[in-house]
């Protein structure tokens, strides 16, 4: 209505080949301005909030990254701007065949929309994530832990809690953390716990260091629940 409004006032008397130019210029500015604007709109919503908009929250779903994380207002940014060509019907293909559900924006921005199962309050965005351990056995007793303090136990905490990311980036982070570590405690090269698998290491020191520290997470154990992909 706005396009033929300001067209029939432009053009008056005007012939039909300069109406039709008209037409096309306005209806060109228009479509190139709802862009615009909905790219800004989904790329300044999910960025302020955590991956959601208005109608996402509704739904109880958000964008992260792949690899569990919040994915940078740039991230955000490409996958609002792929709206441009998933609304030809791209998206809805994408959609159907891949087994993420992924669209063109999420494979090029690397996100994938997933569905949240509990409302966040206060206390769950402030509540430290649960800890999963294989075994809640401490195993034998491990020299040097007087080196460590809340700091460190913090940071074992964090990766015992992280389960949404690839199994070989999972590996890669245990290896460094528990090298760091080590060296920390200043064990020599042949000590026992430079043996032990690296995720075994950070889970045993985990239950040796946590009961210093009160409140702390109590461990669940036993197998973790499976990885969102």
């Amino acid at each position: 209505m706005l396009v033929i409004a300001i067209a029939s006032a432009a053009t008056g008397n005007s012939s039909e080949s300069n109406t039709i130019v008209v037409f096309s210029l306005l209806s060109a500015l228009l479509f190139a301005a709802w862009v615009i604007i909905a790219v800004l709109y989904f790329t300044i919503s999910e960025a302020v909030s955590g991956g959601r908009t208005l109608g996402k929250s509704a739904m109880g779903i958000r964008v992260i990254r792949v690899d569990g994380g919040t994915a940078s207002i740039g991230e955000y940014f490409l996958r609002s701007a792929a709206y441009i060509v998933d609304i030809f019907g791209v998206g809805a293909i994408l959609l159907f065949f891949h087994p993420q559900s992924r669209r063109l924006g999420d494979l090029v921005a690397g996100t994938v929309v997933v569905r949240e199962r509990t409302p966040i309050t206060l206390l769950t965005a402030t509540a430290p994530a649960p800890v999963y351990l294989r075994s809640g056995d401490p195993g034998p007793a491990i020299d040097g832990l007087s080196h460590l303090g809340e700091h460190e136990l913090s940071a074992v905490r964090t990766f015992l809690g992280r389960l949404g990311i690839r199994p070989d980036q999972r590996a890669d982070l245990a290896g460094r953390l528990a090298v760091r570590l080590l060296d920390r405690m200043e064990l020599p090269p042949g000590a026992p716990e430079r043996m032990w698998p690296p995720e075994l290491f950070l889970e045993r020191l985990y239950l040796q260091i946590a009961p210093r520290y009160a409140p702390y997470p109590y461990p669940v154990t036993g197998a973790p629940p499976p990885r969102v992909p």
